[in-house]
């Protein structure tokens, strides 16, 4: 059996510097390649071989030495193996040997299982089972599941906007006249623009009163999204890049009004309440906090009907944990650690959002009546695709484009007949600390 495996292995070197040979060419052609291929797999095969009849060989000679010493089982039938060596060898020899052990009828093939080569004894060659975790052997075949749906995590709601005092705009720029009611002279209304009435006596001198008005002006400005997508993706791909696209650009249009209608400069874009002329801004208690006092002496100061409060994210722990006089706990936002998560704040519906700035600096809590500010639509958010910039490198350019404008309805806070006390639909807590 040694003698075999030593021929094995010179067979084995053999085709191994055939195959050498062919790698050493630098210009082995595709027949060559192909042999080369061949060769390298016999050379695996013959290795694989000759290490297992090594090491059947030795297990047979181990077990031959443990049964020389058996005696010979009386109840064995007439053609049944004496020893495991016995068994052993008579396997080797069918396998490797081409000699057919008729003992081995009942033991040598599972007949659950077929059989994928027969040598020229009628013996099976080889066995391998098909199966999908490598490819070679079946997984070749089994596709991959792709989903058709993209994952992606739910924007947040418009809050602002839908509340606001849409403006429809035909041209570019639209004027509105109002009232002018940012007089502070104490001991007459303001809410009517400088009407006044006076008591009289009959057939007195009357005195006269005309109402001051202003106009307030919306310039449709640009908010613009572009992106380039190639022929092959939007031909390709398992999910529509057109309903992507445009789901992707109206939720970041949406998202850039809402934040210019709370930030906004008003310089190339709408005028955001935080720091518009007719906001108040309330000086906090503790820097970098939100306290009970804080929210009351905005309500002080807020004047609205449909009010709603947007805070930053950040605020939430400061409302939880608010406290009322010497340390007593207040149930201004909540009643109950038990109760759901409470969406009101003195009655009135509260939103946490990523547009207010951050905890502790102006605006990061705003208190304000969004029927109050005027929105002007010149153009909602329209996309467009075009082949014609890009076609040479086979490029569809996508762009979205809205025209809109806003601004607080007031030009400034309102001031009461006492003046001194002011309120306006628009209150932030402002970063400065009352001292």
């Amino acid at each position: 059996m040694q003698t075999k495996v030593q021929e094995l292995l010179k067979e084995a070197n053999a085709r191994l510097a055939d195959a050498s040979a062919i790698a050493e060419k630098a210009d082995a052609t595709g027949e060559e390649k192909t042999k080369f291929v061949a060769l390298t797999k016999e050379v695996v095969e013959i290795k694989n071989r000759a290490m297992a009849m090594s090491e059947l060989a030795k297990a047979a000679n181990e077990l031959d030495v443990m049964t020389k010493n058996t005696p010979p089982d009386p109840r064995a039938a007439p053609g049944e193996f004496k020893s495991v060596g016995e068994f052993a060898v008579a396997v080797h020899a069918a396998k490797f040997g081409g000699y057919r052990d008729e003992r081995l009828g009942k033991y040598w093939v599972d007949k659950d299982e077929p059989e994928t080569a027969v040598n020229a004894v009628g013996w099976s060659e080889s066995r391998k089972d098909l199966v999908e975790n490598i490819g070679a052997s079946g997984g070749f075949t089994v596709p991959v599941q792709q989903m058709n749906q993209l994952l992606q995590f739910p924007a947040p709601e418009q809050i602002v906007e839908p509340r606001c005092t849409i403006v429809p705009m035909t041209r570019r720029q639209i004027q509105w006249p109002s009232l002018d009611q940012t007089s502070t002279t104490a001991g007459v209304p303001h809410w009517y623009g400088g009407v006044l009435s006076y008591w009289t006596e009959e057939g007195e001198y009357k005195h006269e009163a005309d109402p001051a008005f202003r106009q307030l002006n919306l310039v449709a400005h640009k908010l613009a999204n572009i992106t380039e997508a190639s022929d092959e993706l939007l031909e390709d791909s398992g999910i529509s890049i057109e309903a992507l696209l445009s789901s992707l650009f109206n939720g970041a249009i949406a998202w850039y009004k809402e934040q210019a209608y709370v930030n906004g400069t008003g310089v190339g874009q709408p005028q955001g309440v935080v720091w518009a002329p007719a906001t108040i801004a309330v000086g906090r208690a503790v820097a970098g906090a939100i306290g009970l006092n804080d929210l009351v002496n905005m309500l002080e100061q807020f004047q609205g009907s449909n009010g709603i409060w947007l805070c930053n994210q950040r605020g939430l722990s400061n409302l939880m944990l608010l406290n009322g006089p010497a340390g007593n706990p207040s149930y201004v936002f909540m009643t109950s650690a038990r109760d759901a998560m409470p969406n009101q704040l003195f009655g009135m519906p509260l939103y946490f959002n990523e547009h207010c700035p951050a905890l502790g600096v102006r605006g990061d809590i705003i208190l304000a009546d969004w029927r109050m500010y005027l929105v002007g639509m010149r153009k909602a958010a329209t996309i467009d695709a075009s082949k014609h910039d890009k076609f040479r490198y086979d490029l569809t350019v996508w762009r979205a484009v809205a025209r809109v404008d806003g601004r607080p309805w007031l030009s400034a806070p309102l001031t009461f007949s006492d003046g001194i006390s002011q309120v306006s639909p628009f209150v932030v807590l402002d970063s400065a600390v009352v001292t």
